[in-house]
């Protein structure tokens, strides 16, 4: 089962979709992270503004690999596991900037899909379920207001240590939601068939726990409709 989970920035994808993937006894496939780490090793060869080109070329080089261990996704650059270099305020720019690049889409599009392998996959973005996994058992997209994604940003940058300004912040995540929804290539939208969650007035516990009710009620339906086919 592939459980596809989308919705803009702070909206609790990440942390609802590591908990699912937990709760489920699945793999947690995290797309920011993957283009964060793209984003973080362009950086690194001062890459970032190259023309489509040369990405096409250097992409496939880089020492940057996804690997799927013990349920969970590991970015790994030259053998070393990435974290917190790639959580900065300014890789996710950079990460919003490089999402929009055909090449590097295409090259995480396979690697993406490859997860599928894996059994059981909770995968989180901007268009999981909508480009990456159209056929997903269950798509779901969450959202909540920008006020209170911009408080939970704030709150995450300040757990990790790093100062931030809610306005500032709040700005930030203006300009990210009219970027990733104005793109030309997978603008972020709910997928066909999704179901919607606001999140804004939920706590975690209740986002997995209405997000638990859905998949369950999706795999009973896939069951039935296997058990419909065998007689």
């Amino acid at each position: 089962m592939i459980v596809a989970i989308d919705g803009p920035a702070g909206s609790g994808k990440s942390t609802i979709s590591r908990l699912l993937a937990e709760r489920l006894g699945g793999v947690y496939l995290d797309s920011g992270a993957m283009y964060r780490a793209v984003a973080w090793a362009l950086a690194q060869n001062r890459l970032l503004e190259a023309q489509d080109t040369v990405l096409e070329r250097v992409l496939p080089t880089l020492p940057l690999d996804f690997a799927v261990r013990d349920g969970r996704l590991h970015i790994l650059w030259k053998g070393v596991p990435l974290g917190a270099e790639i959580r900065t305020p300014e890789m996710t720019r950079a990460a919003s900037a490089v999402a929009q690049r055909e090449p590097v889409r295409r090259f995480l599009l396979s690697r993406q899909r490859g997860v599928a392998h894996e059994g059981l996959v909770v995968a989180e973005g901007r268009d999981m379920g909508s480009v990456v996994f159209p056929d997903a058992d269950v798509k779901i997209f969450l959202t909540a207001t920008l006020e209170e994604r911009a408080r939970r940003r704030v709150a995450q940058y300040r757990d990790q240590g790093i100062d931030a300004d809610f306005q500032e912040v709040l700005r930030s995540l203006q300009a990210r939601d009219d970027a990733d929804t104005n793109r030309s290539i997978a603008p972020l939208k709910p997928a066909q068939g999704a179901v919607l969650v606001d999140t804004s007035h939920l706590t975690i516990a209740e986002v997995v726990h209405v997000l638990m009710n859905v998949v369950e009620k999706a795999a009973k339906k896939q069951a039935g409709d296997g058990k419909s086919r065998a007689d």
